[in-house]
């Protein structure tokens, strides 16, 4: 989890979001994880039997998905520090496209 709220505050300033899906704990355990970890960002609960997992192919946890500005998923992964310098490029290239 500090890994993940240090995104966060790297790309406070940017059109960057996170989003988490849990869909492994019972509701009270996940409302007492988030308030514990300090989750600062969207965070959606979906229980074991998730439509979200499933649509997406989720094949093991945790599953990141990289989507551009155009809604496209660019990049997945299970490693939020793999995925770091895949959010950065593409915050550059949506700066070079903006100006």
């Amino acid at each position: 989890m500090p890994h993940l709220q240090e995104l966060v505050k790297l790309h406070q300033d940017s059109p960057f979001a996170l989003i988490g899906v849990n869909t492994g704990d019972d509701p009270e355990t996940y409302r007492k994880g988030l308030k514990k970890h300090g989750v600062s960002w969207i965070s959606a609960y979906q229980g074991e039997a998730s439509s979200i997992a499933d649509l997406y192919r989720v094949s093991g946890y945790p599953t990141y998905f990289l989507i551009d500005a155009k809604g496209m998923i660019v990049a997945t992964g299970h490693s939020s520090s793999a995925m770091e310098p895949k959010i950065k490029e593409l915050l550059a290239d949506m700066k070079k496209s903006k100006d």
